[in-house]
């Protein structure tokens, strides 16, 4: 029968990776509290998580997924189901990608049918043309008296593409569509979509469901952010961002009228934060084997932002930071690295390593004779420092969280087994200068972060009077060079910053130090995905190369 109102329920859900009996537990509670309901929707590849990458070839996943979408078919429920998992059709056996990213319908304790992914998105995190098969079909599905297209992520950014799939399913008959996600955020990524959305609906005069995923998976975060548009694109309803939301809400299919329609504005310092936290969260709690978090601290920026996002996202009382000065290290970084854990409330611990760096020297001047002090001395501190953190991790079973920040990987300024150590970055996909404005931006109601932490030049203290600036460009100049690299390849850097008056010799000096730093990249601890173009999962380039200039 066919109402008036068509009545959703939106389930923004957290799924695990392989854990599917967890994640169809979660379905299963919603969809028995969501009777009154005509749909209930779930993300793409929620019933297995997303990626699932090579799992996907799994036998006991593959069973799983079957098991479970059967599981599904005996609930009694008015409402139809629409869900995002895998399937292996029949068509698809001995082929190189033998199965279909697909969204399961149920209703009436039947499945329905199965809307198989149209366009498989080969380009940053996404990988899908490894595993899966496209689909042509582009018809409606008749579900509570409607014709409803249904859309799985990338087929909503047809633009991109020769296929325009929204389209053929409106020129179909489609009265609305649903769209499920697993799609990744970055900053600004819920304007990227509702413009894009709002577009469609508009131009195609249907209203489009967006019922995206939430939760951490390796580097990336989905943020949720779940929305409805109507046909006057116009966001009539916004699910919340960053966490779970089971949302339920009516939509008027006969006599819509345009809206007075809110404003989503967004702080973009505060969903970095958010997307930081949940990521962590979900690292520490989904990996089932840690009992606390553990960081250097040194009395600079990066250690510090680190530090805030540990005690925010599984509280100051399962964080320790462990202070390790030398010689080098000055009172002043001290007492700022006390007065930051008495703000957050952390445990703390001050472990010198000054009569071990001593051992070392001796050692290595019994040896070899006495070298002059550089590079090597330094990074000897950096790793001395990476062997006690790795010991506290591996005594009291607590996660080593790096802190080092975009800018610094971006050319090689950190140490191989020093700095670099642990099983996750919280920064490291957050430049420099980023990195000092979200700090100012915490500070905006009260000192969390010490004032003097905050306006110190940076330095690592591996030696006397070390400033970065020794060693590196200015994080205002460097940060700008390394952008253009990321946003838009190398030699653009020369082309379009050399017009606006940069030094072409820094430029050059950084581009040789970002293109001989690919080794560290390639071994360097997951990172938090929050940019366009981040280090990491996303990104792919060889080490060994030439590139002339």
């Amino acid at each position: 029968m066919r109402n008036k109102d068509l009545k959703l329920a939106i389930g923004q859900i957290n799924p695990i990776v392989g854990d599917i009996e967890y994640n169809i537990n979660k379905m299963i509670n919603i969809i028995k509290n969501s009777d009154d309901c005509d749909i209930i929707i779930f993300p793409e590849m929620a019933l297995v998580g997303y990626p699932i990458m090579d799992h996907i070839h799994d036998p006991i996943i593959l069973k799983k997924n079957l098991e479970s979408i059967e599981k599904i078919k005996e609930i009694e429920t008015e409402a139809a189901i629409i869900l995002g998992t895998f399937t292996a059709a029949e068509e698809l056996k001995g082929k190189v990608n033998p199965f279909y990213n697909s969204a399961i319908i149920i209703e009436n304790n039947k499945l329905k049918n199965c809307v198989n992914k149209r366009l498989l998105p080969n380009y940053d995190v996404f990988d899908e043309r490894r595993y899966f098969s496209f689909d042509d079909k582009y018809n409606p599905e008749d579900i509570k008296g409607y014709k409803i297209g249904i859309l799985i992520c990338e087929d909503i950014w047809d633009e991109y593409y020769d296929i325009n799939v929204a389209k053929n399913l409106v020129a179909n008959g489609a009265e609305i569509l649903i769209v499920i996600n697993a799609s990744p955020y970055h900053i600004n990524k819920f304007q990227l979509r509702s413009d894009l959305i709002k577009v469609k609906s508009k131009s195609l005069a249907v209203p489009i469901v967006y019922v995206n995923m939430v939760g951490g998976l390796d580097e990336i975060v989905y943020d949720g952010q779940s929305f409805i548009a109507n046909k006057f694109g116009q966001i009539i309803f916004k699910a919340k961002a960053f966490v779970e939301d089971i949302c339920y809400f009516k939509i008027p299919m006969e006599n819509s009228h345009p809206i007075e329609e809110k404003e989503h504005n967004f702080e973009w310092r505060e969903d970095v934060i958010n997307a930081l936290k949940l990521n962590l969260y979900d690292y520490f709690y989904k990996s089932n084997i840690f009992k606390g978090i553990v960081l250097g601290l040194s009395g600079g920026i990066d250690s510090a932002f680190t530090a805030y996002i540990c005690a925010k996202s599984i509280g100051s009382d399962k964080v320790t930071a462990i202070m390790m000065p030398t010689r080098f290290t000055s009172k002043e970084s001290i007492d700022l690295a006390r007065k930051l854990c008495e703000n957050l409330k952390l445990k703390y611990l001050i472990h010198p390593i000054g009569k071990i760096f001593d051992v070392f020297e001796h050692n290595i001047e019994e040896h070899i004779g006495k070298q002059r002090f550089d590079i090597a001395d330094e990074n000897l501190q950096a790793r001395i420092r990476a062997n006690l953190l790795m010991y506290y991790s591996n005594k009291f079973d607590w996660l080593l969280v790096s802190t080092g920040n975009k800018s610094e990987i971006g050319v090689g300024f950190c140490t191989l087994y020093g700095d670099t150590c642990g099983g996750k970055n919280v920064p490291g996909d957050l430049l420099k200068v980023q990195i000092y404005d979200i700090c100012n931006w915490i500070n905006k109601e009260q000192e969390i972060i010490p004032k003097g932490i905050i306006e110190r030049p940076p330095t690592a203290e591996l030696r006397e009077n070390q400033k970065d600036s020794d060693s590196i460009p200015p994080y205002e100049i460097l940060d700008v060079i390394l952008k253009e690299i990321f946003e838009h390849g190398i030699g653009s850097e020369f082309k379009n910053l050399k017009e606006l008056g940069y030094d072409i010799n820094t430029i050059e000096k950084v581009r040789n130090l970002y293109l001989n730093s690919e080794y560290k990249r390639r071994q360097l601890v997951q990172t938090i995905k929050v940019s366009k173009s981040a280090f990491g999962i996303g990104r792919r380039y060889p080490v060994l190369k030439k590139i002339e200039f």
